[in-house]
C-alpha cells in the first residue's frame, strides 16, 4: 500500500507543482545541468578588506551537514533557499574573526534558518567573540522570534523605525488525516509498542491523544523556558518579567520594543550605517555603506586540517530510510558504508557521529547501529553529538556509542515502534474497482493493499513490531549499561529533552558539536587532530542554480536581501509532507519515528 500512496501523493503534488511553477522547472533543469559541469572549480580566495564587519544573516541556512554536490531538481524546487553553511565551519569562522585584524566586529542581520540547538551554539560562539573586545551589533527590520533569539546576544539590538519585533512563544500543531482517509475509503491499521508513540496518530483520527499532548506540552515548555532564559540573561531582564512582556502582545513595534528593553534603539538604515561606522567599520567604495564580508563567504577561510591524528565527523541528518537515500535523507546503506570504511582506516583515531534525525526505517537503523557497535568493539571511540532531534531511530543508531552528548533542548528518546498498513478496500467499493486473484498459501497475500488486514495478520505484524521493540530495549540496555526493565520504564515511545535525558542516563553529557569534538580528542588521547567531514564539503564553487535561488549573498545585506516569497514557503511546507510519505520505505513496514520535528526559524 505504501507504494500506492507514494505514487498517488507524488502525482497529485507533482501536478500542482507543474501548474504553479510552469516553465520555470525547465529553466532550472537547464541551469542545473550547465552548472554541474563546472562545479569542481576551486573556490576563489577570500579577500577581507581592513575595517570590515562580519555579517551573519541574509537568509543564510545553517545545516549540520556540509553542502556538497549538485542538489536534485525536486529538492531545489521544493526546499531551495538562500546560501547554506555547515555549523562547524560557521562556528570556526566566528572564532577566526575574533583573531582577524581585518574584522572589526559582527553585524547580525536578517533571518537565519537553523534549529534552536544550532542557534544556541552560534550564540555561545558570538558570546566568546565578544570577549575579544570587538562589538556585536544586531539589526532587525521585522524580526521574527528565531531571529530575535540569536540577535539578543548582541551588545546592541537595533530595530528599523518602521519595523516590528516578534516574541510570542512556541506552538506546535499537526495535521490529522485520519477522518479524511476514512471519508475517502482508505483504511489505516496500526501495530505499535509504546503509550507515547504518537507518530501514527495523524493517520488514525482528528485530534491529539492525551499522552501526545502531555509530552508535547512538557517538551515545548522546556524549550521555551530555555529560550526565555537565554534572552533574559542577554538583555539584563528577569525571566518572569520577560514572560509577562510576551503575554502582553507577542508582536511589538520598534518604539514599544525599545520601551520594554527588548531593543536598544529604533532607527533607519542610514542611521544604522553611521552606528556601524562609529563601531569601527570603514566606509565602502560608494561611501554610502560600510566594509563588510558575509559569514557564508568568510567561512571559506576556515581550514579543519591540523597536525595530528585524524578524527572523522560523520553527519546523520534527516529521516532514516532503507537503501542509499538522497540529499537531506539518511540512507541506511550509505551511512553504514561510510562507517565501515572508517572502521578499516587505521588513520582514524575517533569518530564524532552528529545525529539530527527523527528516525525512520527500523531495518535501516539497525544496519547503522551494527556498524557503530563494530567501531566501538575494535577500539575506535565513537562520540555522538545530538542536534535538534535524535529520537527513535535517531537514538537507536546512537545507543552503542562510547559517549552520547546532547544540547539541553535536544529532542531525544522516543524508544518505541510502530507499523502502518494502508488499504484501499472501501475506496475500491466506492469507485467500483474490483480486485480478484488466486493464492497458494494462507498468508501469501499478507497485508495486501486491496483489503483490510485480518486480526490474524495483524497479530503476525504485531509480533514483528514487538520483536523490534525488544531489540531496541536490548541495544539501549547494552549500550547504556542499563537493565532492560529500567529502559522499558522510560521508553514507551516517550520523548525527552536532552537535559532530562541526561538524568535518565540516556545521555552522558550536555554540550554542542565542538564539545563532542573535544571529547573525541580526549578519547583519542590527542590535543590536536585533523578533522575529516563525511559527507565531505564540496570543493567547488556553488553552482549557478543555487546562485539564482540565493538572493542577497553579495556582501550588501542592507540594500540587497532576500524578500519573503509566499509561493516558495507554500511549496516548502508541502514538500515536508511529501518527503515524509516517501520516507516510508522500510522493507517490513516497521518504523522508529518521532513526530516532533522542531521548526528551524
Amino acid at each position: 500500500m505504501k507504494d500506492f500512496f507514494k505514487s498517488v501523493f507524488a502525482s497529485v503534488l507533482g501536478t500542482f507543482l507543474a501548474i504553479a511553477i510552469g516553465g520555470f522547472a525547465l529553466i532550472v533543469l537547464i541551469v542545473s545541468l550547465a552548472s554541474s559541469a563546472g562545479s569542481n572549480h576551486e573556490s576563489a580566495t577570500v579577500s577581507v578588506k581592513p575595517k570590515s564587519m562580519l555579517v551573519i544573516g541574509g537568509d543564510l541556512t545553517i545545516n549540520d551537514t556540509p553542502a556538497h554536490g549538485t542538489p536534485g531538481l525536486d529538492l531545489l524546487l521544493l526546499g531551495g533557499s538562500g546560501p547554506e553553511l555547515d555549523l562547524l565551519r560557521a562556528l570556526e569562522a566566528i572564532d577566526l574573526a575574533a583573531k582577524d585584524r581585518n574584522i572589526v566586529g559582527i553585524l547580525l542581520n536578517g533571518p537565519l534558518a537553523a534549529g534552536v540547538t544550532q542557534k544556541a551554539e552560534l550564540r555561545k560562539a558570538i558570546a566568546a567573540f565578544k570577549t575579544s573586545g570587538k562589538p556585536v551589533i544586531a539589526w532587525m527590520e521585522n524580526g521574527a522570534q528565531g531571529e530575535y533569539y540569536l540577535s539578543s546576544v548582541a551588545d546592541k539590538v537595533y530595530v528599523h523605525a518602521a519595523g516590528e519585533l516578534e516574541l510570542k512563544g512556541l506552538a506546535s500543531y499537526h495535521t490529522y488525516y485520519g477522518d479524511s482517509l476514512k471519508l475517502l475509503g482508505i483504511g489505516v491499521q496500526v501495530t505499535k509498542v509504546g503509550k507515547y508513540k504518537s507518530a501514527v496518530e495523524p493517520y488514525l483520527g482528528g485530534v491529539m491523544s492525551e499522552a501526545a499532548r502531555e509530552q508535547s506540552e512538557a517538551l515545548m515548555s522546556g524549550v521555551w523556558k530555555r529560550i526565555l532564559g537565554d534572552i533574559a540573561k542577554s538583555r539584563g531582564l528577569s525571566p518572569s518579567a520577560l514572560s509577562k512582556t510576551v503575554n502582553s502582545a507577542g508582536v511589538f513595534n520598534a518604539q514599544k520594543a525599545v520601551e520594554l528593553k527588548l531593543a536598544d534603539k529604533a532607527m533607519h538604515r542610514d542611521e544604522l550605517v553611521k552606528q556601524v561606522r562609529a563601531a569601527g567599520a570603514g566606509a565602502d567604495d560608494s561611501g554610502t555603506s560600510f566594509q563588510q564580508v558575509n559569514l557564508h563567504r568568510y567561512a571559506n577561510k576556515v581550514t579543519l586540517s591540523h597536525n595530528g591524528p585524524r578524527i572523522a565527523i560523520v553527519y546523520a541528518e534527516g529521516e532514516i530510510v532503507d537503501g542509499w537515500g538522497a540529499p537531506g535523507i539518511i540512507g541506511g546503506d550509505r551511512l553504514a558504508r561510510d562507517l565501515r570504511l572508517l572502521r578499516g582506516d587505521n588513520r582514524i583515531k575517533a569518530i564524532v557521529l552528529r545525529v539530527n534525525s527523527p528516525g525512520g526505517s527500523a531495518f535501516a537503523s539497525d544496519v547503522v547501529a551494527r556498524e557503530v557497535g563494530l567501531l566501538k568493539s575494535q577500539g575506535t571511540p565513537v562520540v555522538v553529538s545530538m542536534g535538534d532531534v535524535a529520537a527513535s531511530g535517531g537514538y537507536y543508531i546512537a545507543a552503542k556509542a562510547n559517549l552520547i552528548m546532547a544540547d539541553p533542548s535536544t529532542i531525544t528518546g522516543s524508544i518505541g515502534v510502530f507499523g502502518l498498513h494502508f488499504n484501499y478496500g472501501e475506496l475500491a467499493k466506492k469507485v467500483q474497482l474490483g480486485t480478484d486473484g488466486v493464492k497458494t498459501a494462507r498468508y501469501a497475500d499478507l497485508l495486501a493493499e486491496h483489503r483490510a488486514a485480518t486480526p490474524e495478520e495483524l497479530a503476525i505484524v504485531q509480533t514483528s513490531v514487538d520483536g523490534v521493540y525488544e531489540d531496541f530495549l536490548r541495544i539501549v540496555a547494552e549500550g547504556r549499561s542499563l537493565k532492560r526493565d529500567g529502559v522499558h520504564e522510560i521508553a514507551q515511545g516517550r520523548v525527552w529533552l536532552g537535559e532530562d535525558a541526561r538524568g535518565l542516563r540516556l545521555v552522558d553529557k550536555l554540550g554542542g558539536l565542538r564539545d563532542a569534538i573535544k571529547e573525541a580528542k580526549l578519547l583519542a588521547k590527542t590535543e590536536e587532530a585533523e578533522l575529516i567531514q563525511i559527507p565531505a564539503l564540496n570543493s567547488g564553487r556553488e553552482n549557478l542554480l543555487q546562485q539564482l535561488l540565493s538572493e542577497g549573498d553579495d556582501d550588501s545585506p542592507l540594500f540587497s536581501k532576500a524578500s519573503a516569497d509566499p509561493a516558495k514557503e507554500f511549496l516548502k511546507s508541502n514538500a515536508k509532507w511529501l518527503r515524509s510519505i516517501r520516507a516510508l520505505n522500510d522493507p517490513k513496514g516497521v518504523y522508529l519515528t518521532c513526530p516532533l520535528i522542531p521548526e528551524r526559524r
